[in-house]
């Protein structure tokens, strides 16, 4: 017999109307609460069930932009990027997860890049607020923010919870050199092999000189 929280995940009835069911590992772990006829009432910021991306533990910040990560142990990991106008998230790869790029805050000149498993390299525009972009395990991308003007927010939802990078001087050389000039500038294309650390993200030179940011 199905159990009673199998009854309300299968009948697809919201949340609200099945307050008493508890799934394992729901509740991990909880610093304060109080009970009610409706079930078990705990705040944001006193359970592991919430995860605070602007707080998380592991954060790098480059040239204005940042991104936040928080592993969600055993299930998967979460990140934020915040990509400032020219920002260029330099090409790298996720050997271990799958993800998708849900975007909070964008605009029509964000651009995202990813070469598929044939070989083909695939561009995106016009990428819009609410809009998902699937990137495959393994798969080799970077995005490009031409704006002069409105940073970029992209949340990012792993399949799994090893997100190791491989380093992008490393990876470069597999987009082909025409992409790289015509989406980056031949200045930005030379500075990748410069750079060792992980999912760096930098400024365009050249759109910063054509938006009048240097």
């Amino acid at each position: 017999m199905a159990t009673s929280s199998m009854i309300c995940l299968l009948s697809l009835l919201p949340f609200a109307l099945c307050p008493s069911v508890l799934y394992p590992g729901d509740i991990p772990v909880l610093d304060s609460y109080h009970t009610d006829d409706s079930g078990i009432s705990v705040d944001a910021a006193d359970t592991k069930l919430v995860y605070d991306l602007h707080n998380a533990e592991v954060r790098f910040e480059w040239e204005g932009s940042s991104s936040f990560y928080q592993v969600v142990p055993g299930l998967m990991a979460i990140a934020l990027y915040n990509i400032a106008p020219c920002g260029v998230v330099l090409p790298f790869t996720v050997p271990y997860a799958g993800s998708m790029l849900y975007a909070t805050e964008c605009n029509a000149q964000m651009e995202f890049g990813y070469v598929a498993a044939n070989g083909s390299t695939i561009i995106i525009t016009g990428f819009k607020p609410g809009n998902t972009l699937q990137i495959p395990k393994g798969a080799l991308h970077w995005g490009i923010n031409k704006s002069c003007t409105r940073a970029v927010s992209i949340i990012r939802f792993f399949n799994g919870p090893d997100i190791s990078f491989v380093r992008p001087d490393i990876q470069v050389d597999s987009i082909p050199e025409s992409i790289l000039n015509v989406s980056m500038g031949e200045e930005l294309a030379r500075q990748i092999s410069e750079l060792s650390q992980p999912d760096p993200i930098v400024r365009c030179p050249k759109c910063m000189r054509m938006c009048g940011l240097v």
